[in-house]
């Protein structure tokens, strides 16, 4: 099995001395994992850097084993954010979340194209990072099967000019209420820890939990960031 993609790197690990596997949201081929000879090297470390946008050639004996890498870089992302706590905090973390709730070679370009969407926007100076990771995040819960419909739920009561309950799958929920109206302006850190609290609890709950799934440091990290 020989193919050809563009992909995001979500994680390496060492193998032996000389190699890496490593682990891509690709194109036109969803996840995969494959072993890259000289990953250790000066020049290949370098490519490989959490977030980058890299070509990648797969070949493979078969879908059943490992395959190999050989890689090209095309938009050397992740260092941008180096310097930057919040937003490496938030690109790490959705590079978790893509990497345990996505499954292997299953061709999504939707959850491609919003993963590529929020690293674009991450770029952007005085833009409000984690509001687009918030919606990032439901945006990818719909995309495997877990729509929220929070425009479109039974129940829908606003307490006051900031949250409001809802009910999903007859369990009321408490939310800030800019996740409703999707604003990105003057939201205090209180409503954004709600926010990811609540995506959070759902997340565990209906996803996680179900299929034996820790949920990620990282995004108690991130939660954390703003407490």
């Amino acid at each position: 099995m020989n193919w050809d993609d563009t992909g995001y790197l979500i994680s390496k690990n060492k193998y032996n001395e000389n190699s890496v596997i490593a682990e891509v949201y690709t194109f036109n081929h969803g996840k995969c994992s494959g072993m890259v000879y000289g990953g250790t090297s000066r020049k290949i470390r370098n490519y490989l850097q959490l977030g980058n946008l890299i070509f990648v050639s797969f070949k493979s004996k078969s879908e059943n084993k490992l395959g190999y890498f050989n890689i090209e870089i095309v938009d050397s992302i992740g260092p941008l954010f180096f310097d930057n706590k919040e937003k490496m905090l938030i690109m790490i973390s959705a590079i978790n979340i893509l990497k345990i709730i996505t499954p292997e070679l299953q061709k999504n370009q939707n959850i491609y194209n919003l993963f590529s969407k929020l690293l674009n926007n991450l770029k952007i100076e005085k833009r409000n990072s984690i509001v687009d990771y918030i919606y990032w995040e439901i945006d990818i819960i719909k995309e495997i099967g877990f729509d929220l419909n929070l425009n479109q739920s039974t129940l829908k009561i606003k307490n006051d000019n900031h949250f409001s309950e809802i009910n999903l799958d007859n369990e009321i929920y408490k939310i800030p209420n800019f996740i409703l109206t999707r604003n990105h302006n003057n939201i205090e850190n209180k409503l954004i820890i709600d926010a990811l609290k609540f995506i959070s609890s759902y997340l565990e709950k209906k996803i996680l939990k179900p299929n034996n799934i820790f949920f990620p440091k990282s995004r108690f990290n991130l939660e954390k960031f703003y407490q």
